[in-house]
């Protein structure tokens, strides 16, 4: 069925709630830039993907690393047993870009290590610091416990406990109020650290 231009352009109106200078600057946007080392160097000037490519990083990583090609792999072969010069690729370009800095700090900062974030629940510290204070590092002892209403094995206590010991945010607080905060838990003589009912304790 032919759709009538004229009842077609009758329907269109006008919207007067609409903003249209403040929908054009939001559709020009790029988004926000949550990196701090890109968005300073970030000119707002210039299209994306060339701000992205100046700064030695891959805008599109289908055009990076590409996909091999047979075809192109065989042509290329051919011409080098042909001795012609193989024609190189867009994409592998060696020049140095202007904002090559940007790149190098990214690898820097991602060679760092930040170290576990792992932390463990507070309700989880609380139970193991009242195992802790009521049985010491007797693991049997803990899971026997009435209050164990999670039936939790001695196994798993023992690597909770260990976990916990291991998160300096965590165990350190509770260290201090014990006053253990200046003992070594790797020495064999202190009892304090001796493991009960645990399959490494000699």
């Amino acid at each position: 069925m032919v759709r009538r231009l004229r009842k077609t352009k009758k329907n269109q109106k006008y919207n007067y709630n609409c903003n249209r200078k403040r929908l054009g600057k939001k559709n020009r946007r790029n988004g926000h830039i949550n990196d701090p080392e890109i968005r300073a160097a970030y000119d707002e000037k210039k299209k994306p993907a060339n701000n992205i490519r100046e700064m030695g990083l891959a805008y599109d990583v289908n055009r990076a690393i590409p996909i091999p090609n047979v075809k192109q792999q065989i042509k290329a072969m051919e011409l080098e047993l042909s001795g012609q010069k193989a024609r190189p690729s867009r994409g592998n370009s060696s020049k140095e870009q202007p904002k090559q800095y940007v790149a190098a700090r990214l690898e820097e900062d991602a060679n760092e290590y930040a170290g576990s974030r792992f932390r463990m629940a507070r309700s989880m510290v609380r139970v193991i610091t009242d195992m802790i204070d009521r049985h010491g590092f007797n693991y049997k002892a803990m899971s026997l416990d009435w209050r164990n209403y999670e039936q939790v094995t001695w196994r798993q206590f023992r690597t909770k406990v260990r976990k916990f010991l291991r998160i300096p945010e965590q165990c350190t607080p509770y260290l201090e109020q014990k006053g253990w905060l200046d003992c070594d838990m790797n020495d064999p003589n202190d009892p304090r650290w001796k493991e009960y009912s645990t399959d490494d304790e000699s």
